[in-house]
């Protein structure tokens, strides 16, 4: 954003209008973080930038003037008095309007609230581009979306895991292929599309294609609830042995 642009959207002239794609509002204090974000959703040719804001109340007044499919916040920096319920009411707002929390700190506590107050997504804004994109695109689709870094750290807080039953386990795992069992048990342990595709010997956009596939098949929303799937039918290790008990 240039000099003298108040605070708020910095495209007056979609006020009020549909946008083709994916209508993203981004909210975060730093005019270079949303220019860096702005970039980079920028050249994904379904997703287009409706609007910014620098401060809470502008964001809450831009998401019903825009109606944005997703908003990315740093809830911390757009409203350091109370982050969370920042969320809370920016999930409010617009009804068919997806949270993403961004955030520099990967901290349990942070995650877990902000998913309580109604995020849709968390990411570190460490991310790569292919990730933000990838989770703009979910969470406009009504799925949620947790960093992978993140989904690690979740799951190190689940201490008693359902056991498996075996017909259905045995059903799930006849409806994938072999290499769509290889990169579930990579989504198990936290890994990214990139770091599957290298140990896979497969090209990213090979693996994108896998993990979509896996969550039609199986049902699920998103690649936690994959994980967590992927313990229950052995395919994983928990990140914790079952004779020392849960990590702390």
């Amino acid at each position: 954003m240039g000099e003298g642009v108040p605070h708020g959207s910095y495209s007056d002239d979609t006020v009020g209008t549909e946008v083709a794609g994916i209508g993203v509002l981004l909210v975060d204090n730093e005019d270079l973080v949303r220019r860096g974000f702005r970039h980079a959703l920028g050249e994904a040719p379904d997703i287009t930038v409706v609007a910014e804001a620098r401060v809470g109340g502008d964001a809450l007044r831009l998401v019903g003037e825009h109606r944005p499919r997703v908003v990315l916040v740093d809830p911390g920096r757009a409203t350091p008095q109370d982050g969370v319920e920042f969320v809370r009411a920016l999930a409010r707002a617009g009804a068919d309007t997806g949270v993403i929390v961004l955030t520099s700190q990967a901290r349990d506590d942070h995650l877990f609230r902000s998913l309580r107050a109604g995020a849709r997504g968390f990411l570190l804004k460490s991310l790569s581009q292919e990730e933000l994109v990838y989770a703009v695109r979910s969470v406009a689709e009504g799925k949620a979306f947790i960093c992978p870094a993140m989904t690690r750290r979740m799951l190190d807080r689940f201490e008693i895991l359902p056991p498996p039953d075996e017909r259905s386990a045995t059903a799930s795992l006849a409806a994938l292929s072999r290499r769509e069992t290889q990169v579930l048990a990579g989504i198990a342990v936290g890994k990214s599309n990139q770091q599957i595709a290298r140990e896979l010997h497969l090209t990213a956009a090979t693996v994108k294609s896998h993990v979509s596939h896996i969550l039609a098949k199986l049902r699920l929303p998103n690649r936690m609830h994959a994980a967590l799937l992927a313990y229950r039918l052995g395919l994983a290790r928990p990140p914790w042995s079952p004779v020392d008990g849960p990590r702390r």
